[in-house]
């Protein structure tokens, strides 16, 4: 086959240094080595992707294209180096050569080290900030209740309101949201109140909600308390276990007794609302939230 025959006698001529220095440099190193290297970055696997299963390819690949190939183009170049050298008495030109062999081959090693990392198995991508939502919604739950009622169970985490909202929007026929909490993040209970009140959602407590969890409440439009239910209001504080910049427990607390104030709670209950220490809790009788306005009605 004259093609093979040819591709053959070219090999075997770099091989032995017969090509001209210049050839063998510019066209057998540098322009195929830029070849391969231009392939491997094409093939290169996208984000979160790997070759994990073709590895045993990829890695003969390397092999070949990085090891076989390599070696036969820097021999043919050093080869022809020392001819040239022996044929015009120069030198300059065969220690340049050398150094090019010298920068390709730490560029080859670069490229054989990416292709072995092509075959690292590369875990199944996963979304953190998802999963932290995930996470978070698995504390809490909302349930559709007869008669219009959504009922909240667990912790109001962050991504609640978030979350009401959307429901509020597929089911215009909410008109009461049912508490059963005993706390959670302010500013999502702040954010429930505030969807509450532009709603004309109306609340309720059956067991008990307590903390930030009464904030959420004072939102509704009118408040019901089930009897034997309670409401539990404490000081604030945060819970961590190192010191939080900008935190101010007492300014939080000032923002909710002024909702409390906007809904018509009486001044010297709220006045009492975080006279708790953060560890403890006041639950005041059902008669005392019904004169100070907390709640608007009693249900059996």
């Amino acid at each position: 086959m004259p093609v093979v025959d040819t591709l053959r006698r070219y090999v075997v001529a770099h091989w032995r240094g017969e090509q001209g220095l210049g050839w063998s440099f510019w066209v057998n190193l540098v322009g195929l080595r830029a070849v391969i290297f231009v392939l491997q970055d094409m093939v290169q696997p996208g984000p979160y992707q790997d070759y994990h299963e073709w590895a045993p390819v990829v890695l003969l690949a390397a092999v070949f294209l990085h090891g076989v190939v390599f070696v036969w183009q820097a021999v043919g170049v050093i080869r022809a180096g020392e001819a040239h050298m022996v044929d015009h008495g120069a030198i300059s030109l065969h220690w340049g050569a050398q150094l090019g062999a010298i920068i390709a081959f730490w560029l080859t090693a670069s490229y054989a080290l990416n292709a072995w990392q092509m075959t690292n198995d590369v875990p199944a991508y996963e979304n953190f900030a998802e999963k932290m939502d995930r996470e978070r919604a698995s504390k809490y739950r909302m349930t559709a209740q007869p008669g219009g009622a959504l009922l909240i169970e667990g912790t109001l985490e962050l991504g609640i309101t978030r979350r009401l909202a959307a429901a509020l929007a597929n089911d215009t026929g909410i008109r009461e949201v049912i508490l059963s909490s005993k706390g959670g993040n302010i500013y999502e209970a702040r954010g429930l109140a505030r969807l509450f009140r532009d709603n004309g959602i109306s609340t309720g407590v059956v067991d008990e909600c307590s903390s930030a969890c009464t904030t959420a409440f004072i939102g509704g439009v009118t408040r019901r308390l089930k009897s034997g239910a309670r409401l539990g209001f404490h000081q604030y504080r945060i819970e961590a276990a190192y010191d939080v910049l900008g935190a101010d427990p007492k300014g939080e607390e000032a923002k909710d007794k002024s909702l409390f104030l906007q809904a018509g709670v009486n001044p010297g209950f709220v006045s009492r609302m975080h006279s708790a220490a953060p560890g403890s809790m006041w639950y005041p009788d059902a008669g005392e939230l019904s004169v100070a306005g907390v709640i608007t009605a009693i249900a059996d």
